[in-house]
């Protein structure tokens, strides 16, 4: 890897390899050198030398190999997170990031015996070779909580001041190897207080709420998807391990019974990074009319 220390634009003087004052400490030393030892890393990546999962070369390695500072290296891992290449795991370094290929079938499944599974995850991580876990607390809270900027209580059809159970879960995925489980994405499940408080579904642990509910009498029987993609927040980035720049999908499934009775809205925040998200629409095609033929009438 080339010393970047003589490098400059314009003909200026060569970086020295360390920050010149306390007032420059927030930024790299120089934009176009940090930039440059990006490209190398990058250039690295795109051509294989580094594979996806594999450490990059350390802090201190950098610095020794290019007489750059810190904070110079600290700039270019960071330009390179924010494109998505690069992820930073805490006290262990830099990795290359694993894509996101995986597809996510957002249609429930109709079980040939049983109630329709609201939430295909778990299955797709399987399909997908992934291992997974979910760590699932349970909380009791007012229903006047935002679920995509209207009340959960409004689209669960309750009364001013009524209260929810909500499941929160960080899901978390990890490819078949020993590798350490990520962060995948956030669900929280909210319901009618009064209808589950002493079902299953009121303790942290595995619960299936398609057959709790209709255990209840409230067999699912269809649902309301409605569907954001945005900007991930700071605590989203913070939880599920992403770039300072990132787009979430963000889900929000009301689930009714037969008449129509919402008893479940599931709000779900996933990642962006090249996941598919699949719906499979049915639809009853239109007929062609049947045509009615008078025998004529013979004199």
């Amino acid at each position: 890897m080339a010393n970047w220390c003589s490098q400059g634009s314009g003909g200026g003087s060569g970086v020295p390899p360390r920050t010149r004052s306390g007032a420059e400490r927030s930024v790299p030393e120089r934009r176009d050198v940090y930039e440059q030892l990006a490209d190398e890393l990058r250039q690295g990546i795109m051509s294989g030398q580094y594979q996806p999962g594999d450490r990059l070369p350390s802090t201190l390695d950098l610095m020794a190999r290019t007489g750059v500072a810190n904070l110079t290296v600290r700039g270019a891992y960071r330009v390179l997170v924010e494109e998505g290449l690069v992820e930073s795991v805490n006290k262990r370094g830099f990795y290359v990031r694993r894509p996101n290929a995986t597809t996510w079938q957002m249609t429930p499944d109709e079980m040939p015996r049983g109630p329709a599974v609201l939430d295909r995850w778990a299955a797709d991580a399987e399909a997908a070779g992934l291992r997974h876990r979910e760590e699932i607390s349970v909380a009791i809270e007012d229903a006047s909580a935002p679920v995509l900027g209207q009340p959960v209580g409004e689209r669960l059809g309750l009364k001013p001041g009524s209260r929810v159970l909500v499941r929160r879960a960080i899901r978390f995925t990890a490819p078949g190897d020993d590798t350490p489980a990520t962060p995948d994405s956030l669900a929280d499940e909210y319901y009618p207080y009064d209808l589950v408080r002493d079902s299953a579904l009121a303790s942290p642990g595995v619960a299936s709420p398609e057959e709790i509910l209709a255990g209840l009498g409230q067999p699912l029987h269809g649902y309301d998807d409605e569907i954001r993609p945005r900007l991930a927040t700071a605590e989203e980035r913070r939880v599920l391990s992403l770039a300072q720049v990132s787009v979430v999908l963000e889900l929000a499934r009301t689930a009714c019974t037969a008449d129509r009775r919402p008893v479940l809205v599931s709000h779900q925040i996933r990642r962006g990074d090249g996941a598919i998200y699949r719906y499979q629409i049915s639809y009853q095609g239109h007929r062609p009319a049947t045509r009615t033929t008078r025998a004529a009438k013979h004199k």
